[in-house]
């Protein structure tokens, strides 16, 4: 399967010799059929890797693979250094998953707060079961100025990009403390919520499932925008750690508005890979 590429504008930092992920023949089959099948794919390290397709194209079970939580049928794929088949328990320990239905699922009952410091003691050694109010601090700041950021840069954009509905400023509920409750977030700041708790652990790789879950136009560019911004954040506090980032959708056009708005605050390189609809195995007919 081909991957066509968009944006290849490479940070000085990412090494395109490199790869984060590199898949060849990468395939997925059940009793259904084919979920994906001979995907050949490269990621450079710092790289977004946009994968694409329509419901049913497998793009989510293709992330859990990458991130060592499924297996594949076939292929050969690697994550740096990592063979993905055969050390996934490593894999996983490398790939936070941002996004995915099901299994990133928030505590609505839970507070902000309450999340990062239970995300926080999970990476702690067993004697520290507690995180510091300095770290949450920290934590729900990086959270809150992606947010604000990449909030302030969709509003900005010339009149008739978007409703004039859809460009108001969400109301941004999370204190320093972080003492609201999940419930009372919206969408797009529980969608930036699970990515900050997925970027705790400094992970060279971060999958996100579904950005399209995110209903309003302006919304989905507002959270590819933060992306970008985290993105860039990272590289320049760690050119040596960058953060590669792969992102499933079905239309990824907020992408382009995004990445136009930030200009030279974040060049990334974009790449695309399209995951075709897939077809149920037939059942033999009886005569």
């Amino acid at each position: 399967m081909a991957m066509e590429s968009t944006t290849d504008t490479l940070a000085e930092d990412a090494d395109i010799d490199a790869p984060a992920v590199s898949l060849r023949g990468w395939s997925l089959s059940g009793k259904q059929g084919d979920v994906f099948t001979d995907v050949d794919l490269e990621v450079p390290t710092g790289a977004v890797a946009v994968v694409r397709g329509p419901a049913g194209s497998g793009k989510t079970s293709f992330l859990l693979s990458l991130a060592g939580r499924m297996k594949v049928s076939a292929g050969e794929g690697r994550l740096g250094d990592l063979d993905i088949r055969k050390q996934t328990r490593k894999v996983r320990g490398q790939v936070a998953v941002g996004h995915i239905g099901g299994l990133t699922d928030l505590e609505d009952d839970f507070t902000v707060a309450q999340h990062v410091a239970e995300r926080q003691i999970m990476l702690q050694p067993w004697y520290k079961p507690w995180a510091s109010k300095s770290t949450l601090r920290e934590v729900i700041g990086l959270f809150r100025d992606a947010f604000t950021t990449a909030t302030e840069l969709i509003d900005d954009l010339p009149p008739g990009t978007f409703s004039k509905q859809d460009a108001q400023r969400a109301d941004f509920l999370i204190d320093d403390d972080g003492e609201v409750f999940v419930s009372e977030l919206s969408e797009l700041q529980k969608f930036f919520l699970e990515f900050s708790l997925a970027s705790l652990s400094r992970p060279p790789v971060v999958v996100i499932d579904n950005i399209d879950y995110l209903r309003e136009s302006a919304d989905r560019a507002r959270a590819w925008a933060g992306i970008l911004i985290y993105q860039q954040m990272r590289r320049t506090r760690d050119p040596e750690d960058p953060l590669t980032v792969i992102v499933s959708c079905e239309d990824s056009s907020e992408l382009d508005i995004a990445t136009s708005s930030l200009g030279s605050r974040a060049e990334p390189s974009v790449l695309e890979l399209e995951l075709p609809p897939h077809l149920p195995a037939q059942r033999g007919s009886k005569h």
